[in-house]
């Protein structure tokens, strides 16, 4: 379960970096802030081969704006993607007292598995909000 818990801080570190380490240029498409002229490739499978949005469609340049505090623009481009953001923010003291020991009776509990479905179940209906006409 240590592993699990490194692992999932790493994860946590590494998308709050990117997340400052991104840029949204003007046609949407996600670039590094110091590599400008040159967007990262379609990372939506589900966009690249079908066309659709899948339920995180959008999420990567929700975080990168909610990094900056453009908070309307988060909303804008995915409407979780300021929950997505406290979710992933939340990591830090949850993996930390994991680590050390103190989170044991969260760990024994429901509520982290009931936190991720409930995270799960909220993009799921929100993606079926946006395609349902």
């Amino acid at each position: 379960m240590r592993l699990h818990h490194q692992t999932m801080l790493a994860i946590a570190a590494a998308v709050v970096l990117l997340a400052f380490a991104l840029h949204v240029r003007q046609d949407q498409r996600v670039e590094f802030r110091f590599l400008p002229g040159w967007p990262l490739p379609q990372s939506c499978t589900s966009q690249a081969f079908f066309g659709i949005d899948c339920p995180g469609c959008g999420l990567t340049r929700s975080l990168i704006y909610a990094a900056r505090g453009q908070w309307a623009d988060s909303f804008q481009v995915h409407r979780l993607g300021g929950l997505m953001a406290i979710a992933v923010l939340v990591q830090f003291p949850y993996r930390l007292c994991a680590l050390s020991g103190c989170a044991r009776f969260l760990h024994e509990s429901s509520i982290p598995k009931l936190f991720g479905y409930s995270l799960i179940g909220l993009l799921i209906a929100n993606w079926m909000v946006s395609v349902i006409p």
